[in-house]
């Protein structure tokens, strides 16, 4: 069976935890159909330790992300609003955490 493509949206900003942020990309890539893109969007300057574990999976998962950027923080709704237009999948997924076998 083939499955759509599909793009999961995450937005990220300075106060998140970085393991927080390393369990959410973790159920992403666990998914039974993994997605076909994540698009970060980072809501203004992050933390050297957040901008670390961004790295860490960038480089691990080439070409699966595509990061977004504003240097000041803008707000969940306008990050969100912006990810979606980046976005280049049809079927669009915006999760903190997801289960399996979904």
């Amino acid at each position: 069976m083939q499955y759509p493509a599909y793009t999961v949206l995450m937005s990220l900003y300075a106060k998140e935890r970085p393991e927080y942020l390393k369990e959410s990309i973790d159920s992403m890539l666990a998914q039974t159909v993994p997605p076909t893109e994540i698009v970060m969007v980072k809501d203004g300057p992050l933390t050297d330790e957040l901008e670390a574990v961004l790295l860490d999976y960038d480089s691990s998962h080439p070409k699966l992300f595509n990061f977004v950027s504003y240097a000041k923080n803008r707000g969940l709704g306008y990050a969100l609003q912006q990810g979606a237009a980046a976005g280049h999948a049809r079927l669009l997924q915006r999760d903190c955490r997801s289960h399996g076998h979904r």
